[in-house]
Parts: structure tokens; sequence; C-alpha cells
């Protein structure tokens, strides 16, 4: 005769709990835009300190006339920096002029409507191409690694994950 082992009663409540708790999450990840918003919001403040180094290419200098034009009538601000608009809507946590951050349970956006941060995007005739709007090259990586930490651990995993993934850009 063979030594038996029976099992009459397996308890998976907390498990089928915890695993109710993780598809609650997977259909609701504001906290996770939430953190993406300030990553993004912090990543723009480094663009615009380095004049466009942080993407990986610095904003073509001024010509010599606009630039005199500029300090005399703006101050010394930066390259993309007049009266701060344009830098405020892509710095700026929440709200103020020209932010864009609209957070919802699926989906978010990032961005400025300031109208001519287009022109800049694109560049013109007269103006080369500065891009004051940019994803970092590790975003992508960090914000999947964060989703699975929220799936799991809630607010808790988004602490300890983006603690943990604290990378430059």
């Amino acid at each position: 005769m063979a030594a038996q082992v029976r099992v009459k009663k397996v308890r998976t409540g907390p498990l089928k709990r915890r695993f109710a708790t993780m598809v609650r999450r997977s259909n609701n990840f504001k906290p996770v835009f939430r953190w993406a918003m300030r990553e993004l919001a912090n990543a723009h403040e480094q663009l615009f300190a380095t004049e466009g180094a942080a993407a990986g290419g610095r904003w073509e200098r001024l010509n010599e006339e606009y630039a005199s034009w500029k300090l005399e009538n703006y101050g010394a601000n930066g390259i993309l920096v007049a009266d701060g608009s344009l830098r405020r809507s892509l710095t700026a946590i929440n709200s103020g002029r020209g932010v864009v951050r609209d957070i919802g349970a699926s989906k978010a956006q990032f961005g400025t409507s300031i109208p001519y941060a287009d022109y800049h995007f694109t560049g013109t005739r007269k103006m080369p191409e500065r891009r004051p709007l940019f994803v970092p090259r590790t975003f992508s990586d960090r914000t999947a690694f964060i989703v699975g930490r929220y799936i799991m651990d809630g607010q808790k995993g988004i602490d300890a994950a983006a603690a943990a993934a604290k990378v430059t850009i």
C-alpha cells in the first residue's frame, strides 16, 4: 500500500480577494497616470534647463539678431522661453495656462495647448525645429514596470517601484 495525503479543503478566499483587487486596479490606471504626469513634467523641466540636450541634442542657437531682440525684450531666459508660458505649460504638475493633463481610468494625455508650440516643434521657413515636447528614452519601460507593481500592490507598489526605478532620462 502506497502512502497518501488527502486534501479535503483548500482555502482560496484570500487569493480570490487578491485577484479581485488586482482586476479592479487593472481597470483604473489613474494613480499610474498621476505618477507619469509628474515624471513627464520633471523630464520637461530638464529639457528646458538643458536647452534640448536631455532629449538627445541641444536646440539650435538663436540667430544673433533675434537673440539680441529677445534679450532686450524678455531677458536671458534661454531658448524657447520668452515669457515662460510654453515652459510652464510643460513643467507644471496640474494646471495653468496651456497645461494639458487629462487623466482617465484607461488613458491619459500630457502636452500643451500653447498655440506656438507647434511652430517650434516642426520649425518654419524662418525658424529651425526645436522640439519642446518629448518622451524620455526610458519612460515606456519604467511605466510598464510601474503598471505591474501597481496592479500587484496598489499605491505602495507605485511608490516602491518609482523609488527603485529612479533613472536619468
